[in-house]
């Protein structure tokens, strides 16, 4: 079972699809692709808006597409891609965010170095007990900081994604193939925002994974996790 744990094909809710049409052509490419379930996780600002705003706008932006879904589209569920912030340690909204029916919460990382502050903040939400921590796109932030700070970030009570892109470029799929070994990648997103932007779909990405026999097994393992997340049982059974 194809599960995409990251995208934005929401209608006008955030930098993703920019109208129905647009959704409906993002999903018609998600089921010509074979993905089975497909997590909605727009973007969530704590500094912009609030979490009781960002689910209406969530749910109606869905309502408006809804009638426009056909049945081979994939199963759709509902969460948010969070940006980290300092105030998110104490937020008591922030379990309302986590992938419905889960604990487990999509957090994106500043774009900037993983400093002791960050980590410190990241690794008190870990221990918070009323959620779990999936790494948004685990890859991007070597752009930022080095391999010892994600090390760091990787070593905490979370698991990460990687998006099916990154894997379609030299340089960022030795990233990623890199961060696969270490045991840091349970799952995989395409983060697909728009038609045409060059968005990869999660199958491409298992594709490109499992050509490496050392990771023949790897769709396999990331079904298993995306299950284990779905019916929310413990990080302690994933790793």
């Amino acid at each position: 079972m194809l599960i995409d744990f990251h995208s934005h094909f929401l209608p006008q809710i955030d930098d993703g699809s920019r109208n129905i049409e647009e959704s409906v052509g993002i999903l018609d490419i998600m089921a010509e692709n074979d993905t089975d379930i497909i997590i909605a996780t727009p973007h969530f600002y704590c500094t912009e808006q609030s979490v009781e705003k960002f689910l209406e706008r969530r749910d109606h932006a869905y309502e408006r597409l809804k009638p426009h879904l056909k049945e081979g589209h994939p199963r759709i569920g509902f969460g948010a891609e969070v940006l980290y912030d300092h105030s998110l340690v104490n937020y008591d909204k922030l379990p309302d965010l986590c992938i419905r029916g889960t604990k487990w919460l999509l957090l994106e990382m500043p774009y900037t170095d993983l400093d002791d502050k960050i980590l410190d903040g990241v690794e008190a939400i870990t221990n918070r007990g009323d959620l779990k921590v999936l790494v948004a796109h685990i890859e991007r932030y070597l752009n930022f900081t080095s391999m010892k700070r994600l090390d760091e970030l990787m070593s905490m009570d979370l698991i990460g994604q990687i998006n099916a892109k990154s894997l379609t470029s030299f340089k960022t799929k030795r990233r990623c193939m890199k961060l696969i070994e270490k045991g840091y990648v349970q799952v995989l997103g395409s983060d697909y925002h728009r038609i045409g932007r060059g968005d990869v779909t999660v199958n491409h990405g298992f594709e490109i994974i499992t050509k490496n026999k050392k990771f023949d097994d790897f769709a396999e393992y990331a079904e298993e996790n995306g299950m284990k997340i779905l019916k929310d049982e413990s990080l302690s059974s994933i790793r």
